[in-house]
Parts: C-alpha cells; structure tokens; sequence
C-alpha cells in the first residue's frame, strides 16, 4: 500500500462509524454463562458468490487504530488486492465530519449540566479533561458523543487526533490507492438518525452505563480489540442479544433494531449492486456480522452462499 493519497482526520471527539457505541452493551461478558451457537460468530472475512456473478468478500473491522488489526491475515490482503469495488459504512470526507460535529452539539439552551444528574456531571467533567475536553465545550456535548468518546481510551483518541487511521479509513486509502470504486453504504444523517431515536433518557442511561463499565473493567476495550483479533465476534454479539431481550433499560430493544437490526438490512439492500457485478469488498463493523439478522444470514436469503475464509 502506498501513502499518496491522505485521508484527513475527522474533526470529531470520536471519528470512527458509530458502531463502536455498541461496545457499550459489552460490559460483563466475561462472566456472560450463556454460550448457545451464534450464527457467523466466528470470522474476520466471507466470500459471498452466487452462479451470475465473480465472487465478492465481505470483512468485519473493528474502528481502532491499534496497528496489530492493520497487519491483515493474508486472505484478507489477497482478497483485497483482487477486488475491484469497495464498500464501507462511511467515507469519512469532510462534508461527514461537518455533519457528524454537528450533530454531537447540544441547543445552547439546554447544556450538559441540566440533563445530568450531580454525581453524573462531575464524573463527566472529570473524565472529560483526560481528553483534553474543557468545560465550556464539554456543556456542548450530547450524551451519546461523551458514551462513544469514553468508550475509547485516552491514548487511543490521542492517536486519532493525531492522525493515525482506524482500520475502516486505512482501508478506504488503500483502495483508493489501488484504483477501485469506492462507495459508501450509509449517510452520516441516517446513524445520527439511528443514535437520536433514543429518548434523552435513554442517552443519558447509556452515559452512566459506560461510566460504570471503565470502573468495573478499565481493560474492556484492550479485551474486546483481542476478540476481534481472533475472530470471535460472538461472546459480543451474545451480550447484545441478552441486553436487547433482558434488560429492563426502557427502549433497549428498540435501540438494538434500529442502531443494528435496520442498518443491517439498509447496508444489504445497498451492497446487492455491487455484488451482482463482482469482485466487490464489503468492509463494515463486525457486529453487523452475526446473528439470524446480521448481514451474511440476509445475503444467504438472497441466494448467496457464504463461505468463512478467515
């Protein structure tokens, strides 16, 4: 891979798919008993052919800078270097990051500080200056940022900052760099859409969850980039399931439909031309993976078969 044409780092708390806010249901899975068989819970990358097209691949990522999920498995690299289409949630061009600062900011007439409780806020403002985040801006900041911001380690939203790309925006220079179509799957408007369906309510349960989650287990992140690394997306899956069906959060399952379950079938919806011409490369956070309504089960019940490379 070659380093000519840059990708700028978003101006954003977070700059990564919004994905990630899903590790926020991961708390506990370490002691998570329930095992029952996930579908396509284990894997990095797929091939997806069916009898009127070349075959395509569909890859799981994972939205960290942690140069170990850069070092691809060599399917993984081939199956890239093959490829003449590639599809990712986001671009992440400047118009996205425009739309995505945008839309972390609270009215100024309802700052931080009202939609918190005490222990809350101060918790919040706390943590806050380990990223560098004053005050006065951090009054500014809807509740699901700060949940997506805290979920990601002070180093690691360092690195961002600093400009070091997470695996999706790697990849998209890579194949930019090897001359294929690059297309988006979503629009920025529609997971914002996706987080402000919850009511603030709910935003600020999922702030405490998190707040809660680094003082019970500071080392989740480093274990979940682990999982990924090894290919097991299904202990996380499992917990997502069991909170979405379990937990007595108001609105936990609605969540799960539309921030998952919904964005599975519009992403399917969206890759299928791709996939009729072949040779595409589908890279998308791998949550969106398993599961009876992940996308590989959707692309089987459009007649694809789907194989397991890696």
């Amino acid at each position: 891979m070659t380093g000519n044409r840059p990708v700028k780092p978003l101006c954003t708390t977070f700059g990564a798919p919004f994905l990630a806010l899903f590790v926020v249901f991961w708390s506990g899975l370490a002691a998570a008993s329930d095992d029952h068989p996930v579908r396509h819970g284990e894997g990095r990358l797929w091939r997806i052919e069916r009898a009127d097209a070349p075959p395509s691949h569909v890859m799981g990522t994972i939205h960290v800078t942690d140069p170990r999920v850069r070092d691809l498995p060599a399917p993984i690299r081939k199956a890239f270097e093959s490829s003449e289409q590639a599809a990712f949630e986001l671009l992440f061009d400047p118009e996205e990051s425009q739309a995505i600062s945008r839309a972390q900011q609270l009215p100024a007439q309802k700052p931080l500080a009202k939609l918190l409780d005490r222990e809350t806020y101060e918790k919040v403002v706390s943590l806050a200056a380990q990223y560098g985040i004053a005050k006065r801006d951090l009054e500014r900041m809807q509740p699901w940022a700060l949940a997506l911001l805290f979920q990601t380690p002070p180093e690691e939203a360092k690195r961002r900052l600093d400009g070091d790309l997470i695996l999706d925006r790697w990849l998209i220079q890579w194949a930019y760099d090897l001359g294929m179509q690059v297309v988006a799957l979503e629009k920025v408007e529609e997971q914002v859409a996706a987080l402000e369906s919850a009511q603030s309510s709910d935003q600020t349960a999922m702030l405490r969850e998190v707040l809660a989650q680094l003082d019970e287990d500071p080392g989740a992140h480093a274990a979940l980039v682990e999982q990924y690394l090894a290919g097991n997306m299904a202990m996380a899956y499992r917990r997502v399931e069991k909170m979405a069906w379990e937990d007595s959060e108001p609105g936990t399952r609605a969540f799960k439909e539309a921030f998952l379950d919904l964005r599975n079938r519009t992403m399917v919806e969206r890759m299928l031309p791709l996939l009729k011409r072949g040779k595409a490369f589908v890279a998308v956070g791998a949550l969106h993976m398993p599961g009876d309504e992940g996308i590989l089960h959707l692309l089987e019940q459009q007649g694809y078969r789907v194989t397991r490379l890696h």
